[in-house]
């Protein structure tokens, strides 16, 4: 006779340190019930909560003196127990989860600790209750709480796009087939992909979703089931109209094509309504095209990117960069740091970049410049063109010659990476109204950096900024590491291959990257408050006891500041 699962290690000694907690504080824990181990190897514990000490506050949650609660404990403590109640007493609260599972741990991955055992586990269950009892849970933040607290997404499906915002009378949508694992969501008219009508719930879903057509349409109806899965009194059921648009959805799409739909899902705390997509199969979907009936179908949800400005915030939108968003930057020089820097300032939300560099890519530059295997042979502006525009799909990239004698429309920033002697001569062409700077890393190990900034207005040319900045930098002392941005020759530089090979620069992908990364974040604050100044840093790495890591010198004196406002 073949034995059932056994208890793993991480069960045994949570279930030891659970009664021994219980043992020790019976004013606040019960161990009611142990159960046997799950198909999935997990252990059911029934405890009893005492609560009934807890402050209840006004909209907080309304607790008995004992809350029943099951937990079940996972094999390993790669993750926490779980918790659910077995009533529906707590349906449509903040962070309760389909109705029933206690959403405890927010982020598991920074909070479980499992070092902390039971007590740890206990402590912070004891913290949900009394955080709900006082009323603390706030809905807007809630993490997917319009549709049962839960990311629904099915295994192997592909992700959904959305960046256009759905309007009230909006009744279909088009699915743009972009990739073989993404479509794009749209309401334009005339879009060619699959045609998913939009089903708008008439209020939030704590429960969810379900799994199948039938379950979804029972909760439209009565989202809570409180009167059975019925609708209101006088109010027809959802089944009956979500067949009609999904076969007529499915005429107008390709044979062998799934059948998806768009779930708008409104918000208890108001706002813009959750959005979800769902799918038939194309086996099933066919089956409606020819006129069959499919029963009670599984629902397939497909991940959803939901990027629409109403609903998302940039990850960097406190960071200064975010100052570049909607800007115009112009970059000459798509080399070691101008390759880098573009694709930073594409990132941070630039509305358009113009670039400027002609000279050909080769195999030697992929040690350090943002380039590919596939990129060798082409210009580096065409190529950095390309990859700015597979990086985001409405940035604006243009390409300006070197030497274009046509009209220049005024960025908000143009940035010189050239290290062309030359050039400063072209860039004093461009109008006085436009932000420039000049960046530079030291030829040696490409780790020491230089920003040199000339505000619109300013009466000095860039050569003669860059002269001033010099003359205090070999001038201190304090700055020794820097002395070689403005020292002339090849002394030191890389000779990269026998014969006649330009000397370049020494310098590691790491090296330049995380300058550029540095030199882009410094521009972002001349975005919003430009001075003439040049700044100087020094990566982590090759800092000098010697020398100030990081140094802002100003480079317009107050007379030079008169001039410049009489201007």
């Amino acid at each position: 006779m073949s034995r059932g699962p056994v208890r793993s290690l991480w069960q045994e000694q949570f279930l030891a340190d659970l009664d021994a907690v219980a043992r020790a504080h019976p004013e606040l824990v019960i161990v009611r019930e142990r159960r046997r181990l799950t198909d999935a190897g997990e252990m059911p514990v029934q405890l009893g909560i005492h609560t009934g000490g807890l402050v209840q506050d006004e909209g907080g949650l309304d607790l008995e003196p004992t809350e029943i609660v099951e937990i079940s404990i996972p094999a390993n403590s790669s993750r926490p127990p779980l918790v659910h109640v077995t009533h529906s007493r707590f349906v449509g609260y903040p962070h309760v989860l389909c109705g029933m599972v206690l959403c405890i741990y927010l982020d598991p991955n920074r909070e479980w600790n499992p070092g902390n055992g039971a007590a740890g586990f206990l402590n912070r269950l004891w913290g949900w209750f009394a955080d709900a009892a006082a009323g603390k849970f706030d809905p807007h933040t809630s993490l997917y709480h319009a549709i049962g607290g839960t990311s629904h997404a099915t295994a192997s499906t592909p992700t959904v796009v959305i960046r256009d915002e759905i309007g009230k009378n909006a009744g279909r949508a088009t699915l743009v087939d972009r990739t073989d694992r993404r479509f794009d969501f749209t309401v334009s008219d005339g879009a060619d992909g699959l045609r998913a009508p939009i089903v708008t719930a008439p209020a939030h879903l704590p429960l969810g979703t379900g799994t199948t057509l039938f379950e979804l349409a029972m909760l439209l109806d009565d989202p809570t089931l409180s009167r059975g899965g019925q609708p209101a009194p006088g109010v027809p059921t959802k089944a009956g109209s979500l067949s009609v648009m999904l076969i007529a959805a499915a005429k107008r799409n390709p044979e062998s094509s799934p059948q998806p739909f768009i779930l708008a899902v409104p918000h208890p705390a108001g706002g813009a309504p959750h959005i979800l997509v769902g799918a038939l199969t194309a086996e099933v979907a066919d089956a409606l095209r020819s006129g069959g009936e499919p029963g009670d179908p599984t629902l397939d949800w497909w991940r959803v990117s939901d990027e629409r400005p109403s609903v998302t915030t940039r990850r960097d939108s406190t960071r200064p960069t975010a100052s570049f968003v909607g800007r115009t930057v112009m970059i000459f020089g798509c080399g070691g740091l101008g390759s880098w820097i573009a694709e930073f300032v594409a990132r941070a939300g630039a509305k358009g970049i113009v670039l400027s560099d002609p000279a050909a890519i080769s195999g030697g530059l992929l040690v350090r410049q943002n380039f590919l295997e596939e990129d060798i042979g082409a210009s580096k502006q065409a190529a950095l063109a390309a990859r700015l525009r597979a990086i985001r799909d409405d940035l604006d990239v243009d390409i300006l010659g070197l030497h274009s004698t046509g009209e220049l429309h005024e960025p908000d920033l143009a940035i010189d990476a050239t290290v062309n002697m030359a050039f400063g001569q072209f860039l004093a062409s461009l109008s006085e109204h436009i932000l420039v700077a000049q960046v530079a890393v030291d030829p040696r190990t490409a780790s020491v950096g230089m920003v040199l900034v000339k505000p619109a207005g300013s009466a000095h040319t860039m050569a003669q900024l860059d002269a001033r900045a010099g003359s205090l930098v070999g001038a201190d002392p304090s700055l020794e590491e820097y002395h070689s941005m403005w020292s002339s020759g090849t002394h030191g530089m890389l000779v990269p291959t026998r014969g006649c090979s330009v000397p370049t620069f020494h310098g590691s992908a790491a090296d330049l990257a995380a300058a550029a990364g540095v030199m882009v974040s410094l521009l972002a604050t001349q975005l919003l408050e430009p001075t003439a100044g040049v700044h100087l840093f020094t990566l982590p790495h090759a800092a000098s006891t010697r020398t100030r890591t990081s140094v802002f010198l100003p480079l317009q004196n107050r007379s030079d500041a008169a001039g410049d406002a009489k201007a």
